[in-house]
């Protein structure tokens, strides 16, 4: 039988793993784990991407200091603004410059797919001994897009 001693030690040491628990939270706004790579797109509503020939990569870069956005969606650099907030994510694009390529197509359901973004998710993976990071965006549960993490170049 457990007695009140034993309650109350048991208390203590809840409490005491409790506060030593990692609360960190994301800053309002941004996620720093966003940051500091080139995510590169890999799936669009879970169909592995193929680039036509003679165009560039789809990729997004994060930069947290002032809460904006650029890369590449395929014919064209983008960039705009984006904001966090625990799994939340807005996308704002505001500027996308307007070259043709024969990847405008898929560049135009990239840039669609950002404006719908409302929720994203990051995960690890162990792949070839190496771990590497996904960025996945979704528009409430449909998965829009998966990037890839790589060095910002």
């Amino acid at each position: 039988m457990i007695n009140s001693k034993t309650l109350w030690l048991l208390g203590i040491g809840l409490s005491l793993f409790l506060a030593c628990k990692n609360n960190a939270q994301k800053p309002f706004g941004k996620d720093p784990a966003l940051e500091g790579a080139r995510w590169t797109l890999v799936e669009m509503k879970g169909v592995a991407i193929s680039l036509p020939a003679g165009s560039q990569e789809i990729y997004l870069n994060f930069e947290g200091q002032s809460n904006t956005f650029g890369g590449h969606a395929g014919c064209n650099q983008c960039n705009g603004m984006y904001t966090t907030q625990d799994d939340m994510i807005k996308l704002q694009t505001m500027a996308v410059t307007k070259m043709a390529c024969p990847a405008l197509e898929q560049e135009s359901d990239f840039l669609k797919a950002l404006e719908e973004v409302n929720r994203y998710e990051l995960k690890s993976k162990k792949e070839n001994k190496i771990t590497v990071r996904y960025l996945f965006l979704f528009k409430d549960e449909q998965l829009l897009a998966k990037l890839k993490a790589g060095p910002l170049k």
